[in-house]
């Protein structure tokens, strides 16, 4: 390692193309599934808002990992035994919800589960009513997309906008375990639950890295003439956009 390596990673930080990734700028969104979609305990408005914040009450997400299972390969009548892809196997999404005060949200993963397999019952229910999907956006801050906005006042302001640069989508995903609660009397802290969810498969998509960092031209939105795709912004960031943090 030369005596200048510090001196390059710092410029390749202060460049933005190496910046670490912070773990606070993330969003998320779980869409509803059919079986509850036909629920008139969500037809609510009051519930249906409190689901869609879901997004702002993710505390804490987990990316599951990925492993490629291999089989054993014997050699012929000489030379050694060798391995070879022989599918994938992924791990769990995991999500740790802050809980509000009305229970709303955690009512919302009783209910999703209680569809699935009623408890009441030993049988499950249709797999396409209960399966759902989720997307997961990394944002990274160093956007060179400026908000412009006016105040009820009409004062205009500008507001520097987070950059998408990673999604993950994770396909026919459900519950299948959920968290106990703990209370306690002592020093108050919030009340905070976890929900694991199996699913089929999911997809990563690395997009927007390319207009991160200082160097990268401004651009600017008006609030009230443009939406978010007028500026060139990726279809795929454009729809993470809509729920991001």
């Amino acid at each position: 390692m030369s005596a200048n390596s510090f001196k390059i990673f710092q410029d390749l930080v202060v460049s933005g193309k190496k910046e670490p990734s912070r773990s606070n700028l993330y969003g998320v969104k779980v869409y509803l599934p059919n079986c509850l979609l036909a629920n008139s305990n969500f037809v609510n408005k009051d519930r249906r808002d409190a689901f869609m914040s879901n997004n702002y009450l993710a505390d804490q997400v987990s990316i599951p990992g990925k492993r490629i299972q291999d089989t054993q390969v014997a050699a012929g009548w000489q030379g050694a035994a060798y391995s070879m892809a022989r599918g994938q196997q992924n791990g769990e999404l995991d999500i740790t919800f802050l809980s509000d005060k009305q229970m709303w949200h955690r009512q919302f993963f009783e209910q999703w589960m209680n569809y699935a397999a009623p408890d009441m019952e030993n049988r499950s229910t249709l797999y396409d009513e209960y399966t759902t999907n989720i997307m997961i956006t990394k944002w990274e801050i160093g956007s060179p997309i400026n908000w412009e906005g006016i105040t009820d006042i009409g004062q205009v302001y500008q507001q520097r906008m987070n950059g998408v640069t990673g999604v993950w989508q994770f396909f026919a995903a459900w519950p299948y375990d959920m968290a106990g609660m703990t209370f306690q009397n002592g020093p108050t802290s919030l009340v905070k639950f976890s929900t694991k969810f199996k699913f089929e498969r999911y997809r990563f998509d690395q997009v927007g890295a390319d207009t991160m960092g200082p160097n990268a031209p401004d651009r600017y939105v008006n609030s009230a003439t443009e939406g978010i795709g007028s500026v060139g912004i990726s279809s795929k960031q454009q729809d993470a956009a809509q729920f991001g943090v």
